[in-house]
């Protein structure tokens, strides 16, 4: 038995209960990434206290973020064009995408889908942990879900749901989540505490639901730390492909981030109408963006992923 198993074998033996910092898993690449990109984005929050400017960068970093997830996914795209297996889901795909877009479906609500589940599943699969079907991972999706909710509990489209169903949802999505890590503890070789710091995430998102007590958080506030979060986790990926890669990441994420910035923050400083057009257009395609995830991305329950023939290896975005 080598050292390192010696000393998981005696924090076991002395009761993982004792050894069960949660705060130890703060120190990790997705806790530390939600941190920075959460810090980003309060500074920007701070420092563009024009509206036009601010709109201007959210329609930029999310324009920039559907040109990527597109670019990175051609090899499903292509890969979905040619298989004939592929016409009903994909139909299905689209009358889903119809109807949320002509019923105007609050994207706040459909977003926050989109953000749990990139949560839940995505750096899930990434460490193949309940094989990215479990329960555990349903688990997080909807916790991480309740307290995006609950965090914009004073939007207007989520105010129609009365805000003690909502911190209901939140306590029993904890529950929930809070049993299904105790149930993987008993498989996991650190126990209890390996658990608790592999949910280190969602310590966070409790902090975040307190922070929502003293600060009212905005969607699209939320929508740019989603941005932001998602230029900076691919980068560990992005890296470990070799320079070639990398070149290619960082030229294309400044590239088009410069490209929507010169078409929507310089027209912005004319005025909120000039903003009109890409303001419309932003919401468009993130109807788009979010919808054909579902046959793009393994960041979503197996049923969906088996459904559209995903790979278990989920694309850079």
């Amino acid at each position: 038995m080598n050292e390192t198993a010696t000393s998981r074998h005696k924090t076991r033996g002395k009761g993982s209960l004792a050894m069960a910092a949660p705060w130890r898993g703060l120190f990790g690449w997705e806790p530390g990434s939600r941190l920075l990109a959460a810090a980003i984005t309060v500074a920007l929050v701070v420092t563009l206290d024009d509206w036009n400017l601010w709109i201007g960068f959210v329609i930029s970093f999310g324009f920039a973020h559907y040109l990527l997830s597109f670019y990175y996914a051609r090899g499903r795209i292509a890969s979905l064009a040619r298989d004939a297996g592929m016409i009903v889901p994909l139909l299905g795909l689209g009358m889903l995408l119809a109807l949320v877009v002509f019923m105007r479906f609050p994207l706040e609500v459909y977003f926050g889908i989109h953000h749990a589940c990139n949560e839940a599943y995505l750096r899930r699969y990434q460490r193949r942990e309940d094989g990215g079907g479990g329960a555990l991972p349903a688990a997080r999706g909807l916790f991480h879900l309740a307290a995006y909710l609950c965090i914009l509990r004073a939007d207007p489209h989520v105010a129609v749901i009365p805000e003690p169903a909502l911190w209901t949802g939140l306590l029993l999505a904890g529950a929930a989540l809070a049993h299904q890590v105790l149930v993987a503890a008993r498989g996991d070789a650190d126990g209890l505490r390996g658990a608790l710091n592999g949910s280190a995430v969602e310590w966070l998102v409790l902090m975040a639901v307190g922070a929502s007590f003293l600060v009212t958080m905005t969607f699209l506030q939320l929508v740019m730390y989603h941005f932001v979060l998602w230029t900076i986790v691919p980068v560990p990926l992005v890296l470990k492909r070799g320079r070639g890669a990398v070149l290619e990441y960082g030229l294309l994420t400044t590239g088009s981030l410069l490209l929507f910035m010169v078409l929507t923050v310089l027209q912005g400083l004319g005025g909120r109408a000039d903003l009109a057009f890409w303001y419309g257009q932003f919401y468009l395609w993130s109807y788009v963006h979010i919808t054909t995830s579902f046959a793009l991305s393994a960041a979503h329950p197996a049923w969906i992923v088996q459904l559209f023939r995903l790979d278990r290896a989920p694309t850079i975005r």
